[in-house]
């Protein structure tokens, strides 16, 4: 029976994990064994979604610590641990009649890779998550691509590393061997036209389903179970929380006017200012002076390292984010959502520039009078940025992920 085949999902870690969690919960829900496997040291223990889908019967997790990525050096030759002939082994052992990874390089090039030492290479020092796709498409087992995340952007970020990346490949994103996915999904018919128009994709296998990721079902969950944060207490004078995610520097973000804002918001008496990294790491870090600055203003709370940033947001009134995709959990929740445009390159457009959705601030003026006013600003949020950036909402996205893969699987 095509049910008793696993939906076989291969991540990294956190960031990965977020954007699964949803389709492994509506799968489970759906009656369909699933097996996890995290392929890196990631501490699995300590995943509070891992945990919540640990209790259904037919959730399976696999740690390899082993598979870990191992990008050069004499660490390579640890790849042969999960060679081709292990994988296969593998993937028979749990019945997997889908493998599901996140976004990333697909194997179009490297199956067709001909000669002995390609073979070799191939078979026994390809990474783990390559390997897998490999092994997948020899036993007849289709793969998808499920976005790492979701995107506020209404055209490319021409960052130094995008700006490298055109400049090496006659002037597009070098994407050509995700074409090997059975289906390469997009969370939003604008993020599938930026990528797939700047990219070498086919957009053969390009399908866009939606954000189970943002969708109100499983929100109405993660916040259930998202751990509690431990946050001082607002004081007499404070009335309101403010979220601060700091940026990715990269995504053409003013540092200095960023500072500047964040020594303007510490100092209002009325708010608790909670400044938080981002998920995926080192390019939203502040410095030493600028962390000892900051940190030294009345209303400043850093919030605890390793602190959820869902658990954040349940904690909070109002959020403030350049262009991370987690605002839109705020904006689905109905708190204040605050993007001080004039952060960020004025060439950058997103989604709020076209359906609405944020209090996009022009000047920090307008961000400090927003958040010293008594009552926090109401914004509405049009049914067409819902549409848009989240998808049919009253089809319950979460469960079209899962009818989309079953359809692939038996086909």
């Amino acid at each position: 029976m095509a049910d008793d085949k696993s939906f076989v999902f291969v991540m990294r870690g956190a960031a990965d994990i977020d954007q699964m969690a949803p389709v492994m919960w509506q799968s489970l829900e759906m009656g369909h064994p699933v097996v996890a496997i995290v392929a890196s040291e990631y501490k699995v223990a300590n995943d509070f979604r891992l945990n919540f889908l640990a209790a259904y019967p037919r959730f399976t997790l696999l740690h390899l610590p082993g598979a870990s990525f191992a990008p050069s050096g004499l660490k390579k030759y640890g790849r042969v641990r999960w060679n081709a002939m292990r994988t296969r082994r593998l993937l028979r052992s749990i019945n997997a009649g889908m493998c599901i990874f996140e976004w990333g390089d697909g194997v179009a090039d490297i199956a067709k890779a001909d000669g002995v030492l390609s073979r070799v290479r191939r078979t026994l020092f390809t990474d783990f998550v390559l390997q897998t796709q490999l092994s997948a498409k020899q036993l007849g087992i289709p793969t998808v691509a499920l976005p790492h995340g979701h995107s506020t952007k209404l055209n490319l970020i021409r960052s130094k590393q995008v700006e490298q990346a055109l400049a090496n490949n006659n002037g597009k994103l070098p994407f050509a061997n995700r074409d090997s996915f059975d289906a390469y999904v997009f969370c939003a018919n604008y993020h599938r036209d930026v990528i797939v128009g700047n990219s070498t994709m086919s957009g053969n296998n390009v399908e866009v389903w939606g954000s189970a990721r943002f969708s109100r079902e499983w929100l109405h969950v993660l916040y259930r179970i998202a751990p509690q944060v431990q946050l001082p207490a607002l004081n007499g004078a404070q009335q309101h929380r403010v979220l601060f995610f700091l940026p990715k520097w990269h995504n053409m973000v003013d540092r200095g006017a960023t500072i500047s804002l964040l020594h303007a918001l510490g100092k209002l008496a009325n708010i608790q200012l909670v400044i938080s990294g981002h998920v995926r790491g080192d390019d939203t870090q502040l410095s030493a002076s600028e962390t000892a600055e900051i940190a030294a203003l009345p209303s400043v709370v850093f919030a605890p390292q390793g602190a959820n940033s869902v658990s954040l947001i349940r904690e909070s009134n109002a959020l403030i984010d350049v262009d991370s995709s987690i605002a839109f959990d705020a904006v689905q929740l109905g708190k204040l959502y605050i993007r001080p445009k004039y952060l960020q390159d004025e060439a950058v457009r997103t989604v709020y520039d076209q359906f609405g959705g944020a209090l996009q601030a022009t000047t920090q003026d307008e961000v400090v009078s927003a958040l010293s006013a008594q009552e926090l600003p109401v914004v509405s949020v049009p049914d067409a940025f819902r549409l848009a950036v989240i998808g049919d909402e009253a089809s319950n996205i979460s469960q079209q992920y899962v009818l989309r893969l079953r359809q692939l699987m038996q086909q």
